[in-house]
């Protein structure tokens, strides 16, 4: 099992979110395909391409298909920024998403728990003391939090005080953003395991933009190392 060459595909909403993956995790041979830019590196065993997908559910979407058909990845990783539906994940925080709850397929309102818009993450990680091992460690070794919970899902930013408190209490989600969705639907319909990373940089309030572009860049230097531990330090082999 040790041996075993793994391939996973990650999809960058923000061309900053692309280009810290691509620096740190050093992937290289960067190429146009299929108008998308893409980048790739094979060390240890693992296989990894990420893509610059462009922001909302359709530029994800598409790029995470693209990725699977031409890569065939045995994971999908969605990973970016994100901002904070509670108290208790702060700015730098990283949230894992255990389930994804969509609430924007309709102009109905605000959709709750019993919709058939949800599906899990965490399902994909059968041994899940390894990944309690893995939060351990980014605790113990970087001082990072990572959170799991739900998250919220959908295209509209959220910068009130009053929506948080809707998805907070509707879907107990700890955290919210545009795409999550989108790629992990697109992963689940294709049947290849997925997993969510986003790094909080705001608080989802009045203050969302202010705060996005006080804590965006300086974020992503903290997920992508975590990332790249998950991935070429032999965490997501355990749950190959």
């Amino acid at each position: 099992m040790n041996n075993l060459k793994i391939k996973i595909g990650i999809i960058c909403p923000l061309y900053d979110e692309y280009d810290t993956c691509k620096e740190i995790l050093g992937l290289k041979n960067e190429s146009e395909l299929s108008g998308r830019i893409v980048s790739g590196k094979k060390e240890n065993n693992a296989e990894v391409y990420a893509v610059k997908a462009g922001v909302g559910k359709i530029n994800c979407s598409s790029a995470t298909q693209l990725i699977i058909d031409k890569f065939h990845p045995d994971f999908v990783m969605d990973v970016g920024v994100a901002g904070s539906l509670t108290k208790d994940v702060k700015i730098n925080d990283i949230a894992y998403g255990k389930y994804i709850f969509e609430y924007d397929p309709n102009t109905g309102g605000i959709l709750d728990k019993n919709t058939p818009f949800t599906w899990s993450t965490l399902s994909d990680v059968p041994y899940e003391e390894e990944f309690n091992k893995f939060i351990n460690w980014a605790k113990e070794t970087k001082n990072i939090n990572i959170k799991v919970g739900n998250i919220a899902s959908g295209e509209r930013d959220v910068k009130s005080i009053e929506l948080k408190q809707v998805l907070h209490e509707n879907f107990n989600a700890i955290a919210c953003n545009w795409e999550t969705s989108a790629i992990l639907q697109t992963a689940r319909f294709n049947d290849v395991k997925r997993f969510s990373f986003r790094v909080i940089v705001d608080e989802a309030d009045e203050n969302m933009y202010d705060s996005f572009d006080t804590n965006c860049k300086s974020a992503l230097q903290i997920i992508f190392p975590v990332v790249e531990e998950f991935i070429f330090g032999g965490w997501l082999k355990k749950f190959y």
